[in-house]
């Protein structure tokens, strides 16, 4: 750990530093405290990588995957902004020296504490990949080893820096260290799940010899080793060594599964002190020194978090020159002085109106009128994601950044009840979650789907998703919904949509789609008779009953679809995509609707609503603006919303009558017909 340098920011987001704790090829990270009092590892993205145009959008995508997973082995991540001059991500701060500090400062592992370090990371990465991730960049740095066992860190970001292949593309460097490459990413091929694994290998030769098993001079002999010549395993315990052989081989079929590696480790012996005497003196030592930089920014001193000021979120106007998305946070603190009313999770404020011209932070204007201000602002003290009214529009629901779904009665404004917790462990995070017709009962998304008693907030039941289409194991769920007509509920996972009826909540068929795909979403038709399923830049249809693809697929988008949403009455679908496009297709025909609509260069929208009526559709982008388009026309409504932060949901409410839109901690409330007059 070393002092921030005069160079350092002292504020990453609403993150104040304190200290480094260290660097690698991807960038620095900083330890952080946050408003609530936690501590944060803040990774600090490397200049190098936001050059390239597209590593925003890839960055981005990673991230929100990253955030889905959350196990015993890995440190969660909880935020992130990706649209910051240097883009940033935070994660829980766990204290532990990384595996390749350990090993220079202690000296190697031996033969028992390898195989609890093999274990550890099998079990991460069965984690890691049930959530449709690959890590693609194990190596001893990006492994903590704690008081409790061990943390992989930094999933996902590997993937959003390379592209579509795996070098850096203006500076010609590899990504991730070629010492543990997979010799499918030393090929410049797409890794699997199995390169991990193989990674893992490399690990554990580390972990007991102190360097890799294809160490040479130069990287091009390293990466030549990785492809042709056998590792060297060379006092490795005759145990570990094994596990190393297997997971070493040059074909990935070869390779053993996460799960078959922790079958073959077998049972490992509980210990409240998992590594070497000096490893743990180590993680106190680390401790120690956290405790002592904290006791340096004690109240006793200047205050940990200044007041801030609070930025009336206006209008956009178009034609005005961009000067990049503001990243400033609605802190309870600061609004203080401008008459917020802090009740429970967070406080509702009335903004009101202003002559101001002055200019927005993200490169628009204020607006001239109040019609263009909210009418109420809702801060949060963790950052939120998602947005959805229940059906009598009495309660706004949204997931929050601690693994929660918290509640906001509409009428007075203030927090609504005890927010719902996915469940016990690290595991039960929320990602997203969908109201029934009645309104009654919620169903979660997260380990599985779970069903919730909306009044008392109570568990009613826990349905199973499979992990693969070919296994009845359980695995992650990524989207939830009912059809329109209220007698289904789809849950998808990574390669199917489990689909039970909604009343005896009994399964009543699955559609699979065969391949893992964390950007799964689940949109059904009115009836309920078809189930639109994004793969990749299309989108496939498939009939409920047989589970068989129906018709063509929907053809269009030239990236990946983000978000897809069925209007009101059914027969409608809008997507997004990472391609800057909304399109709307008939359903049942299969045929686009109108127009698409190009939002702009580099610009993303990643939620979208319907209106009550059908025909109003909002977009919420990462640069932090808020459109509305009249459905019928494909054309813009009004003048895009200015946030000034990147948009995590949007939802229509109070019959239409109002639109809410949440950016990190800040809901806000709009009044449609203002804004469609504006």
């Amino acid at each position: 750990m070393k002092p921030l340098e005069a160079s350092d920011p002292r504020q990453v987001g609403p993150y104040r530093t304190l200290a480094e704790l260290g660097r690698g090829g991807m960038g620095r990270v900083l330890l952080a405290g946050g408003p609530d009092g936690r501590l944060v590892a803040v990774k600090l993205v490397d200049e190098q990588f936001v050059e390239d145009d597209g590593f925003r959008a890839r960055f981005r995508r990673e991230v929100r995957a990253s955030r889905q997973v959350a196990g015993a082995y890995t440190a969660a991540v909880i935020d992130a902004d990706p649209e910051a001059p240097t883009p940033w991500l935070a994660s829980v701060y766990v204290p532990g020296p990384a595996l390749q500090t350990a090993v220079a400062r202690t000296g190697v592992l031996d033969g028992e504490a390898a195989s609890r370090l093999a274990a550890g990371l099998a079990a991460a990465l069965v984690e890691v990949h049930r959530s449709g991730l690959v890590h693609r960049d194990l190596k001893p740095s990006n492994v903590l080893l704690t008081g409790d066992g061990l943390r992989v860190i930094d999933f996902g970001i590997a993937r959003a820096a390379e592209g579509d292949g795996t070098r850096v593309t203006r500076t010609g460097m590899l990504v991730g260290t070629a010492s543990y490459m997979s010799p499918e990413q030393a090929r410049g091929e797409s890794p699997g799940q199995a390169s991990d694994v193989f990674s893992l290998g490399s690990v554990l030769v580390y972990a007991c010899t102190g360097q890799g098993p294809f160490t040479a001079g130069s990287v091009p002999q390293v990466l030549h080793n990785v492809l042709t010549a056998a590792p060297a395993l060379d006092g490795l315990p005759a145990r570990v060594r094994e596990l190393a052989e297997a997971c070493l081989a040059k074909n990935p079929a070869d390779r053993p599964t996460p799960e078959q590696l922790l079958g073959r480790i077998g049972g490992v012996v509980p210990a409240a002190r998992p590594w070497p005497p000096a490893v743990h003196a180590l993680i106190a030592a680390q401790q120690d020194e956290v405790d002592r930089l904290l006791h340096a920014h004690s109240p006793a001193g200047p205050p940990f978090y200044p007041p801030a000021p609070v930025p009336a979120p206006t209008a956009v106007d178009p034609a005005a020159p961009s000067g990049g998305p503001s990243r400033r946070r609605f802190l309870v603190a600061g609004g203080a002085a401008l008459g917020v009313a802090a009740v429970g999770a967070g406080a509702w404020a009335s903004v009101s109106g202003g002559g101001s011209t002055k200019r927005h932070p993200t490169g628009g204007k204020r607006a001239g009128t109040a019609a263009q201000r909210p009418v109420a602002t809702l801060t949060s003290d963790v950052p939120l994601d998602r947005l959805a009214f229940s059906p009598d529009g009495s309660l706004l629901a949204a997931i929050g950044g601690d693994a929660t779904l918290r509640f906001f009665d509409v009428a007075s404004r203030q927090p609504s009840g005890d927010p719902i917790k996915g469940g016990t462990g690290d595991r039960a995070r929320i990602a997203a979650f969908s109201f029934d017709r009645t309104g009654d009962t919620l169903a979660t998304a997260g380990d599985g789907v779970k069903l919730w008693d909306v009044r008392t907030r109570r568990q009613l039941a826990a349905l199973t998703v499979p992990l693969m289409a070919s296994m009845d194991a359980p695995g992650p769920a990524h989207d939830v919904g009912y059809s329109p007509d209220g007698r289904l509920l789809g849950g998808a996972g990574m390669e199917l949509v489990q689909i039970w009826d909604a009343h005896s909540r009994a399964p009543v068929g699955k559609v699979e789609f065969g391949h893992a795909d964390i950007m799964s979403k689940v949109a059904f038709s009115g009836d309920g008779k078809l189930l639109a399923v994004p793969d990749e830049s299309a989108v496939k249809v498939y009939d409920v009953a047989s589970g068989k693809q129906s018709g063509q697929s929907l053809l269009g988008h030239t990236a990946a679809v983000i978000a897809a949403q069925v209007s009101p009455d059914g027969h409608t679908l809008a997507t997004a995509a990472y391609d800057s496009t909304v399109r709307f297709w008939d359903l049942q025909t299969g045929r686009a609707v109108g127009a698409p609509i190009t939002v702009g260069s580099e610009v993303m929208v990643e939620f979208i609503d319907f209106s009550p009526d059908g025909r109003i559709l909002a977009g919420g982008t990462q640069d932090g603006t808020v459109r509305l388009w009249d459905v019928a026309s494909q054309r813009a409504i009004g003048k895009p919303i200015g946030l000034g932060g990147e948009v995590t949901g949007v939802a229509f409410g109070g019959e239409g009558r109002t639109l809410a839109t949440v950016s990190k901690r800040t809901i806000q409330l709009w009044d449609l017909t203002a804004l469609t007059r504006a």
